[in-house]
């Protein structure tokens, strides 16, 4: 099959949503498929003030020598196009054109039918730029939509004229594993991921800290994100830009992950450290419920409660075999999540009738 993946940009910085698309993009690739990645890219280096052509070729040049995006080791066998704007001619003929953002679905709903079948993936409710009105227009165009998560199914469904299909979000546990018992980790270190998002509440998540630090004056915040090291006490270690791999070794040395989000479509994060055997302790947002389970791969207070996840966090502290145990069934729990039966999954869906 030819498909092509119509994405608003390639981003210099991680990015969890891009991710899942280079990831689908990388093993639909070594499975045969001839997968295109369509990047919109009118707006990147504009800073600079040079002219839009030179602007589109340096970004070329950088995803060619695979310096952008640096922090995904994206296939050779994944073509890249550079586009600038959304017209019909800027595409190749595909089988199959996947909408990944709400800011592609009405571009690639107006592009010829020849350019494909039109894919709507839709990985959380995407209204933070546009209106409630215009989001749920995107999912009745007619595009066959396609989720990550069984409460955005429910809600796409309300306004798809046709089947919503669910996929089950994928963790690649080849890259997030334990690597040192959680037993033997040190109890007080926590881990926590900074984006600068109202959605994710760090509010809560440094409030609730705070409370802990007060009583556990040892305490250490391995946090980690795109920016740069924000205003953090000295009790924080930051940790910029860094790769999937190293990811992996932080979340190994923490005993516990923090997740205080308030709406997010799924949370990748979370789910990565439970594979790599962490105890998570984790708001109520919807997508948290899609692989946690409160009080045996998690423990789950309410959102925007920052004294109930101080308090979830002190009760791991305090019971070593409760704070293993959920770290265990955390582990256990994501193994099913395997790419293999994600990517099977979304072929079938394509060329479901």
């Amino acid at each position: 099959m030819k498909i092509t993946f119509c994405v608003p940009g390639i981003s210099r910085k991680p990015v969890g949503g891009e991710k899942v698309i280079y990831e689908f993009a990388n093993r639909l690739s070594s499975n045969g498929n001839e997968v295109t990645i369509a990047a919109m890219s009118r707006d990147i280096f504009k800073k600079t003030k040079l002219p839009l052509m030179v602007r589109l070729a340096i970004y070329r040049i950088a995803i060619r020598i695979k310096l952008i995006p640096s922090w995904f080791n994206l296939s050779n066998k994944v073509k890249v196009d550079v586009i600038s704007s959304y017209e019909t001619k800027n595409f190749k003929n595909s089988d199959f054109i996947v909408a990944t953002a709400v800011d592609t679905a009405l571009p690639v709903y107006k592009l010829s039918n020849e350019k494909g079948e039109k894919i709507y993936l839709i990985q959380d409710y995407e209204n933070w730029n546009y209106s409630n009105l215009y989001v749920n227009k995107t999912y009745s165009l007619g595009m066959k939509n396609i989720v990550i998560s069984r409460w955005l199914q429910k809600t796409v469904q309300n306004y798809d004229h046709n089947k919503t299909y669910f996929i089950p979000n994928a963790i690649d546990t080849n890259m997030f594993y334990p690597i040192i018992p959680t037993s033997q980790r040190s109890k007080h270190t926590i881990g926590l991921l900074y984006h600068k998002g109202k959605f994710k509440g760090l509010k809560y998540a440094f409030d609730a800290l705070n409370i802990v630090h007060q009583k556990y004056p040892d305490l250490v915040v391995m946090m980690f994100g795109a920016p740069k090291r924000p205003n953090v006490p000295k009790w924080y270690e930051y940790y910029s830009n860094i790769s999937s791999k190293e990811v992996n070794l932080l979340y190994n040395k923490c005993s516990i992950f923090l997740c205080a989000s308030i709406k997010e479509g799924f949370g990748l994060t979370g789910a990565e450290s439970m594979a790599a055997g962490c105890a998570l302790v984790s708001t109520k947002y919807k997508g948290v419920f899609e692989y946690a389970e409160d009080n045996y791969n998690a423990l789950l207070t309410d959102i925007k409660d920052s004294k109930g996840l101080a308090e979830n966090i002190m009760r791991l502290f305090e019971d070593d075999k409760k704070r293993i145990s959920i770290a265990n069934n955390g582990v256990k729990s994501i193994q099913d999540r395997t790419w293999d039966r994600t990517i099977k999954e979304f072929e079938k869906i394509l060329l479901s009738k």
